[in-house]
């Protein structure tokens, strides 16, 4: 392998294949990896990078399964160096040899530069109670739904320009640029999870917020990293709508912003920890 890569799969015929962003695989010719194969679903399962050295496989609904390890996949998994994949008949090998990132004056004065502040919109969508909810399915039926969640609000965060940044295992953390200017993209977004709530199966919810976020540190990957307090916020917001059986809620600072594209329910006024105060919030 003549291109240098933090990690990369290597198929059971020993073809590598570099590890950047999100990786697909399926029967579909747009995947990045293409598997002739009756026993693998035309969008599969992804290998989806989540900073510099983690990486994430996610089944995407398939009728057959993906199985790390001898085990069928039921919710996103990380993947550690040398972790076996099987999807239909076709097997994979996952490396990712670098554990530890360098530590030399130079690097980390080129990460310190490459870390900007900006304005996002996070949404951190979760699904309710994923433990009992799989454990009331049938073994082969709970992966195929909560995949096909995730392969659906996919693609309704990336028809709404927005990205991926963490999957969660029962739940991911998307995000948008631009603060305000993203506003209408982010609201469409809002709207077609709302009618995907509507459908009942499973049942999740949603959290919105909007703040200024560290942004940076793992482009070099293809994905960024966020970091900050307002990251942290999000999280517990939404661990804050769960026990508040809420299904939808966003912070005061979205509703000042999303008012006019959203519409938006009666303010509710909460405590969240690790945080001083009450904050105001808005179900819609």
């Amino acid at each position: 392998m003549e291109t240098q890569t933090e990690a990369w799969l290597e198929s059971s015929a020993g073809q590598q294949v570099p590890l950047r962003g999100s990786c697909f695989f399926g029967r579909a010719a747009g995947n990045t990896v293409v598997l002739a194969d009756d026993k693998v679903s035309r969008r599969h399962a992804m290998v989806h990078t989540q900073g510099e050295h983690e990486f994430w496989l996610v089944d995407l609904g398939s009728a057959n399964g993906t199985y790390l390890n001898g085990r069928r996949l039921t919710q996103p998994c990380r993947l550690s160096d040398r972790d076996q994949i099987r999807i239909g008949s076709h097997s994979f090998s996952f490396h990712n040899p670098k554990t530890t990132r360098p530590t030399s004056l130079e690097h980390a004065e080129k990460t310190i530069q490459e870390i900007k502040t900006l304005p996002c919109w996070l949404l951190v969508a979760d699904i309710e109670s994923s433990t009992q909810f799989t454990q009331r399915l049938p073994p082969e039926e709970a992966p195929r739904i909560t995949g096909r969640w995730l392969s659906d609000c996919k693609q309704v965060i990336d028809d709404n320009a927005g990205a991926i940044n963490k999957f969660l295992g029962d739940g991911f953390l998307a995000y948008w640029h631009a603060g305000e200017e993203a506003a209408p993209s982010v609201a469409k977004a809002l709207k077609a999870l709302h009618r995907m709530q509507d459908q009942a199966v499973p049942r999740f919810r949603v959290v919105l917020h909007h703040g200024k976020v560290f942004v940076g540190g793992g482009g070099s990957m293809g994905e960024e990293s966020l970091m900050g307090n307002e990251v942290n916020f999000v999280f517990r917001m939404e661990k804050m709508a769960g026990a508040a059986g809420a299904p939808r809620l966003m912070s005061a600072p979205a509703e000042a912003l999303m008012k006019t594209h959203v519409k938006i329910g009666q303010e509710l006024r909460q405590t969240l920890p690790s945080f001083e105060g009450e904050f105001s919030f808005y179900p819609f």
